[in-house]
């Protein structure tokens, strides 16, 4: 029996470190919309805000169907716009956030959480008033859980 406790080197810290080719690179997966299922989740997000505006604060303002798809359509540019600036810059950021989370449910569920919170907060201070608010901030929510819940397929992962 021979004793190969001395068998092992450590190199010194004067020695350079392997070429990264030699190096072990461990990948971890990322979880990225392309710019196409970014566009097809924002215009969902959109449409399924302007739908429940439409139905919660719009409901008896016109006479028939197409009156209420006009207002939807009417309200959809509007989310667009106004998501231009509140939206769109959230989703970014919570996507950039959740990037090396495989799990999309979780995504789903910080997509539909994070915008209920905020707006809750954000419209909560600047009315002063708590229950409004947290309908506002709900419908928020779950239109960008609609519109992330939309592109789970086109999702590279």
């Amino acid at each position: 029996m021979t004793d190969r406790s001395d068998d092992v080197v450590v190199p010194s810290a004067a020695e350079p470190a392997a070429p990264l080719s030699l190096r072990r690179v461990v990948s971890v997966p990322y979880v990225v919309p392309g710019p196409l299922a970014s566009a097809l989740g924002y215009a969902a997000a959109c449409v399924v805000l302007a739908t429940i505006a439409t139905v919660a604060v719009g409901w008896g303002a016109s006479r028939d169907f197409w009156g209420y798809v006009w207002t939807v359509i009417v309200a959809a540019f509007y989310a667009a716009g106004l998501g231009l600036f509140t939206l769109l810059p959230v989703a970014l950021v919570l996507g950039w956030l959740l990037r090396r989370v495989p799990n999309q449910g979780i995504h789903l569920l910080a997509f539909f959480l994070v915008p209920l919170l905020l707006g809750w907060i954000i419209i909560g201070l600047t009315v002063h008033a708590v229950l409004v608010p947290l309908l506002m901030g709900t419908a928020i929510g779950v239109s960008m859980a609609a519109g992330r819940a939309l592109i789970w397929g086109l999702v590279d992962s």
